[in-house]
Formats: structure tokens, sequence, C-alpha cells
């Protein structure tokens, strides 16, 4: 019997009629102890930790890497009910977070393992047997690097804080973190390409979206509220609005790759191109799908092209929707899911012939098109071809990041303890400030 957890779909911040849903993950009911815990993972709510983990500097300036694992006081661990599952935890309860944060991380570990065809291995197996997630309430990001997931929180404008553990979206992003690393490691020294930043943050963000559409509501929401027009704003397009970068992501965009050739701010910007691309196709797929199941015409699927690029089409292009998700209802959510696991084994593929060192878009886009010639005779080589086209990837490339990090940085997440022994030696007197800043 699996194991069970109550989770939050929709973070209660951004809807307060979001309710948790019951749902089951992979892991034998028993199999997960306290924390929770189990032989990969376990969460931890450390008492007096001050400083997030990944690249910090002491009391008198000195940079040093800070990994796991946190050895201080923690907060009394979430347990398992008699029959070892964590569904009896309510909302505003002590240990409903911890729990919580462990449901959501396997939970999105669950989908994209079977996407990946095996369990993921940490890109930190060589220093840690399990991954620490710490629940870090007064700091306002939320991060995965070597060993180690952290969320902490924000404040809403009366000061109220709003825990990123309980919002699935932010959650499920860290684990495309998580995923990325496990499948193509940490890149080289040197070896880092502006748009394999970008690339992270998309994955992450598709990996979040895909999961979510594992949440039978999701879909159910989304096709109420679309019809199966996906280009209408919607629940699935949105990523979280409290995530740490405080912006709202979206799948559904008009970015291209025109926009970053003469340099870029942010990796969250510049991941935009990529993951409208990836939109894209899951798009068309569903609605070729749609075509094959002839719940719409071939002149719908083409109006819905035309709508991509003319908002004029719009209008006629929703009441044929409308009219054609009235008639079978039940077939829209099944061409649904069918784009859901196209699409999700499309980017998990991908990603196992993908190599970090010197990655870019257009790598991204050569090799999806490679996937599907062989994978399905490329029955999507259009559809792939098109919509990566549309943004200029494999054409254009990222320029230099503006105000970027000091030269030689790295990415904090990509940090491993090999960089933490290249750091200056703290003095004695720095040591000691520091241990007893907690």
């Amino acid at each position: 019997m699996a194991t069970r957890f109550s989770l939050f779909v929709q973070s209660p911040f951004e809807d307060t009629r979001s309710r948790p849903e019951l749902v089951t993950v992979t892991s034998p009911a028993g199999s997960i102890g306290p924390g929770p815990s189990d032989e990969r993972m376990y969460v931890v709510e450390p008492l007096g930790k001050t400083r997030a983990y990944g690249l910090n500097r002491g009391p008198l300036g000195t940079p040093y890497l800070y990994l796991p694992a946190w050895a201080g006081p923690a907060a009394a661990p979430a347990l398992p009910d008699a029959q070892g599952h964590f569904d009896h935890y309510r909302p505003g309860e002590p240990g409903f977070m911890a729990a919580h944060l462990f449901g959501c991380v396997r939970f999105t570990l669950d989908v994209w393992e079977r996407y990946l065809g095996q369990p993921l291995e940490w890109h930190f197996r060589d220093g840690y047997d399990r991954l620490e997630i710490s629940l870090l309430p007064q700091w306002d990001n939320a991060q995965y690097g070597y060993g180690f997931l952290e969320v902490g929180s924000q404040e809403d404008p009366l000061g109220r804080p709003l825990p990123f553990a309980l919002d699935f979206d932010i959650i499920a992003h860290e684990v495309g973190h998580a995923v990325i690393y496990g499948v193509l490691g940490v890149p080289a020294p040197g070896a880092e390409y502006p748009e394999y930043l970008g690339f992270q943050e998309s994955f992450a963000d598709c990996v979040s979206l895909v999961a979510a559409m594992h949440f039978p509501s999701v879909v159910d929401t989304v096709l109420a509220e679309t019809r199966g027009n996906l280009y209408l704003a919607n629940r699935l397009t949105r990523f979280s609005e409290s995530a740490p970068h405080r912006q709202l992501r979206s799948a559904n965009n008009t970015h291209t790759m025109a926009e970053f050739v003469h340099g870029w701010k942010n990796e969250h910007e510049l991941s935009q191109p990529l993951t409208g691309a990836v939109f894209d196709v899951l798009a068309d797929i569903f609605h070729e799908s749609l075509v094959e199941r002839r719940l719409i015409s071939p002149e719908v699927e083409q109006l819905a092209d035309i709508a991509e690029v003319d908002a004029r089409a719009m209008a006629p292009l929703q009441d044929a929707f409308d009219a054609a998700f009235a008639r079978d209802a039940d077939g829209f959510r099944e061409a649904l899911l069918d784009a859901r696991d196209i699409a999700g084994g499309l980017l998990s593929k991908t990603l196992w012939h993908l190599d970090a060192d010197y990655l870019d878009y257009g790598a991204v886009a050569r090799v999806m098109h490679a996937v599907d010639a062989a994978e399905t005779g490329g029955r999507y080589g259009a559809i792939i071809a098109r919509n990566f086209a549309r943004r200029q990837i494999g054409e254009l490339h990222a320029g230099p990041r503006i105000q970027s990090r000091k030269q030689g940085s790295r990415m904090s997440r990509n940090l491993i303890p090999f960089d933490g022994a290249r750091l200056p030696r703290m003095s004695y007197r720095e040591r000691m400030l520091l241990a007893r800043a907690g």
C-alpha cells in the first residue's frame, strides 16, 4: 500500500479557496519514518540556523562554502500514523509543513522517475547518502544544491509569513534542478554557457508544469477554464507569483532569443524563450491528438496555429473549442493526458542525451528533434522544428550577462566541495565569530 500525504496543488497564499488534496506516493506505507525521512532523503527544521547553504561570507568577509548536514538542534519531526501515512496532519498544525514539503518532493520524483525510466541518482552521491530537505523560515529564497534542498518564506504586505514549503510549484521547480544535476552532472569550470543557466530554470519550470499535470484537479480545472484552448491564461501556464525571484513566470509567452543577444540580467528571464517553445510543442501535440481523435477539425488546428501569432484569431478559435469540448469533455481530457506524457517523454529523453558542458538552447532543439526521430520516426519533427525556430533558438544566442557576478564566480547550486577547498582559509578569530553567530 502506498503512503498518503495531503498536498496543496495551488498555494493557499495565492488562492485562499485552495484546500490540500489527498495523494499517494510510491513509497510503501511504513517505509517513511519520522521527519519525514527515508533511505534517500530527510526533512529537518533547524533551530538557530541563520545562514542558507551554499556560498557565504564570514564575519570578516572571507568566502566559504557551507554544506550539510545540520548538526544542531531541530524542531520535532513529523511522525507517521499507525499505518505509516502522513495525511493526518492538518494545515497550521506542527508537522504539516515538513510532511507537505517531503510529500511534494516525493510526488515530483515519482512523476519524473517514471519518465526517466529509473530512480534518480543524486549528483552528490559521492559526498552524501541522503538529500537534506531543510526548512529555513527566515530566508527569502529556495534552492537546491550539493546535498540540500532548502526552502524559506516571504512576507505579505501585512508582515504575515508565506512559507515556500506550502507551494508545490516552488518545491517541484527545485526538484527539477535535482533532476538536471542527477542526469547531466555539474558543468566543468569555464564550460558554463549563459544559456545553460537559462536551461536550468526552463527545465525546472517544465518539471513543475508536468508534475502539476499529474493532479487530476489541475487537468480538470485547466480544461474547465479553457475548454482545451491552452493559449488562454490558465492555471497550467502560471508559475508561482511568490517565487523567490518575485516575478510571474509564464510558459505561455511570446519571448524570443532576439531579446537577449545584447545581454541579459537574470536566468529566469533568459529561460522564457525555451520554456515557451516547450509549452508550444506540448500544445501542438495536444491539438494534433484532438484532430486524430476527430474532436476538432484540421481547420480548427490551423486556426490555433494562426492564433499564436495573430490575436484576431483567438475569438473564433475559442468558439470552436467551446463547441468541441461540450461534445466530448472526456476525449479532451484523454488527449491532454497523452500530450502531457509525450512531452514529458521527449523532455526526459532529451535530457539523457545532453551534456552540461557548453550547453546552449540550440543543442536542446537538435537533441529533441533527434529523439523524436528515433522514438517516433519523426512524428512530431515539424512541430519541434517550427516552435524552436519561432523563438530563434539555435539561430541567435544570449549575449553577456548584465551586472554579472564577480569574474570567476559560479552559480551557487553548481558548487561542489572541491570549489570550497579552493577558497581562502578563514583566520581562527573569524571562525570563532562565525561559530558564535550560528
